[in-house]
């Protein structure tokens, strides 16, 4: 039992580190959907978003607002990050995740959700963009709203490799949101276990 106050302060003191928090960057999924692209036809189709001030942003979440218009044309579409360009998404970035042409309803517009498999790391004051591309022929597309006040929506622009690049406010985006974590930074994490492993070394010797 000698170990237990130890152990007891190793983890209030892990309960007072800065949990990771979720940042919404983009999202207009509530607005009315006024129209739609299709991924073969008017794609690649994108929206760009953008970080702000916080640093240490890891994107986690990418969600879609999809349908399919024929259920006997199956193919896989790809969600993937990308650096800005003057011209609308610029340099492949990272892969956020793919789907089955199958898996998209064709009764209604539904939000589908892509988590990416491996860490993403997002800068401060930067702004990138969400492509979703036709990997293989298929019917699905793309909801677009012109409404503006979702988060991070009136700032940003969207693009489609038939029509190119628009503002938000000139050309509807596409209805997507964007989450991210804030999590607390090394030196932050590194000192808190540090006091946790020289109060269990005190210990030990006072024993």
């Amino acid at each position: 039992m000698r170990f237990l106050p130890t152990l007891l302060l190793a983890a209030t003191l892990a309960a007072a580190m800065p949990a990771a928090q979720a940042a919404t960057l983009f999202d207009n999924l509530a607005a009315a959907q006024q129209g739609d692209d299709p991924l073969q036809s008017f794609g690649p189709l994108a929206d760009s978003f953008s970080t702000g001030a916080q640093a240490g942003l890891m994107l986690t979440q990418v969600t879609a607002l999809l349908k399919s218009g024929n259920a006997d044309v199956v193919g896989d579409l790809r969600v993937t990050l990308h650096a800005d360009s003057a011209n609308g998404p610029g340099d492949w970035l990272a892969n956020v995740g793919t789907l089955s042409s199958a898996a998209v309803s064709t009764a209604a517009f539904a939000a589908y959700t892509f988590t990416p498999a491996t860490t993403i790391q997002l800068a401060a004051h930067t702004t990138y963009w969400i492509e979703i591309e036709a990997v293989s022929p298929n019917a699905v597309s793309w909801a677009w709203s012109a409404e503006l006040g979702g988060t991070g929506v009136a700032g940003g622009s969207n693009f489609s490799q038939t029509l190119g690049a628009s503002l938000n406010s000139a050309a509807p985006p596409y209805q997507m949101s964007v989450i991210a974590q804030a999590v607390p930074e090394p030196a932050t994490a590194a000192l808190m276990l540090g006091g946790v492993g020289l109060v269990a070394a005190a210990r030990r010797r006072k024993a």
